[in-house]
């Protein structure tokens, strides 16, 4: 035995000796083989919410190499996956997940065609809507690798768009995207106030105002078609401080009439309505936030009451006074010197109001008949700084708008806060809104 390993040494010895010397000697280094490098990986990234962050969402991607990688949504609905760079494009899907502690059962998609930002909401599930031609779902389901390469392309993105955004501009309020947004590959936070995310809440609001699932949307929006009847936009203000607020309304393709409100204060508050053949507002239904409304000039001016205590009602206050985006605003109030008025407050009016050559403004109550003191603060209240009633306690600031006629009828808005405050709530001494319209 101890022969044999001796031999089988120097036969390996000298084995390796001749392969040395047939390399040109012991000195040279062997050089090793050269092995492939596995090609970098790249990264798709994003957020998933619907106004909220989803939380816990399931995200699968089908993409073109065919590959299928997977993720799941963080405390602030953002995910991350790794990918080649030949994968793409790959489309998205996201499923499960809570939004705000409660379960979502829907799912949403998206398409990415390269490394980067790919968001998933319910904006980007309509552009891929329009993408495809058909639901996301029934797309996904069935598409191939060669689906995926011919399906998300420039063009195709580009196509999509214009249909996504025509969808919008049919839906309460008009809703338009901001300049240079794109759904997948604009980063946002989905946190209150982000305009990106704000955007998401609307949508879900008016979409729900117009009677519409995301499935609605998706097959309206693939095919060309509008997502109501008619659309219109109006502007609502309110208490504090005259808050500006996008207001929408639509007859629906249900022959339903909504309201849709996007209070920051708030939140996002909608309601149905009943019209009469002239356009203005002529009921609410039943379980409606408001008690009270005024609706004029077909619904482009009005005014929606809430149950608080009021200045003329006690369990009737005037909550937003809205006007028609069609109104043109007044920059110079002098336009105004020598007219008359009918003034709301509290969904009635409770009295009329006169500007007189002067600028200066006298309200005189219908029952009584007794008119106030000129007050020559008006002006001063229809100035951005607004005016402070320190007597009262309050701010009062106002704006003034007309229609586009050649004898154009005026409004006037003007929303009193109690100095200091910061919650909403209307009060009968110092919050309140009112409206004047010319006679």
């Amino acid at each position: 035995m101890k022969n044999f390993k001796n031999s089988f040494r120097l036969i390996s010895t000298t084995t390796l000796a001749a392969v040395l010397a047939a390399c040109g000697g012991g000195n040279d280094a062997v050089t090793p083989p050269v092995i492939d490098s596995p090609k970098p990986s790249v990264v798709s990234s994003g957020t998933a919410a619907i106004g909220s962050p989803i939380v816990g969402g399931q995200v699968t991607m089908k993409c073109a190499s065919g590959s299928r990688l997977s993720a799941v949504t963080e405390a602030a609905g953002t995910w991350t996956a790794s990918l080649k760079a030949t994968d793409y494009p790959c489309v998205i899907q996201m499923t499960g997940g809570t939004v705000g502690g409660k379960t979502f059962t829907g799912s949403l998609y998206s398409a990415a065609m390269g490394a980067g930002t790919a968001n998933i909401t319910p904006l980007t599930d309509l552009l891929l809507a329009t993408m495809v031609g058909q639901l996301p779902a029934t797309w996904y389901a069935s598409a191939t690798n060669g689906n995926l390469a011919g399906s998300i392309t420039p063009t195709t993105t580009s196509a999509g768009m214009a249909k996504v955004k025509a969808a919008l501009s049919t839906l309460p309020g008009k809703l338009s995207l901001p300049d240079n947004f794109d759904p997948v590959t604009t980063g946002f936070n989905a946190v209150k106030g982000n305009e990106v995310d704000d955007l998401l809440e609307v949508y879900g609001a008016v979409l729900t105002a117009a009677g519409l699932t995301q499935e609605d949307a998706g097959k309206a929006a693939s095919a060309g078609a509008a997502l109501t009847k008619e659309a219109f936009a109006l502007t609502a203000f309110t208490t504090p401080n005259l808050t500006t607020i996008k207001m929408g309304s639509s007859k629906n393709l249900d022959d339903t009439f909504s309201l849709s409100i996007s209070d920051p204060n708030r939140g996002n508050i909608t309601t149905k309505a009943a019209r009469n053949t002239d356009g203005n507002i002529v009921s609410l239904n039943h379980g409606s936030p408001f008690n009270g409304f005024v609706s004029l000039m077909g619904n482009r001016i009005g005014q929606l009451c809430t149950d608080n205590t009021g200045g003329f009602n006690g369990h009737m206050a005037s909550q937003y006074v809205y006007v028609s985006s069609d109104l043109m605003e007044v920059t110079d109030p002098t336009e105004l010197f020598g007219k008359s008025f009918d003034e709301y407050e509290d969904c009635a009016a409770y009295g009329t109001s006169q500007i007189t050559a002067n600028g200066n403004f006298i309200f005189t109550e219908k029952a009584s008949g007794k008119s106030d003191s000129p007050d020559v603060n008006f002006v001063q209240a229809l100035t951005s700084g607004g005016y402070v009633n320190s007597a009262g306690g309050s701010l009062v600031r106002g704006k003034v708008y007309k229609t586009k006629d050649a004898s154009p009828t005026y409004l006037y808005v003007i929303v009193s806060t109690k100095l200091g405050a910061t919650t909403p709530k209307l009060n009968a001494d110092t919050d309140y809104v009112v409206m004047g319209i010319s006679h």
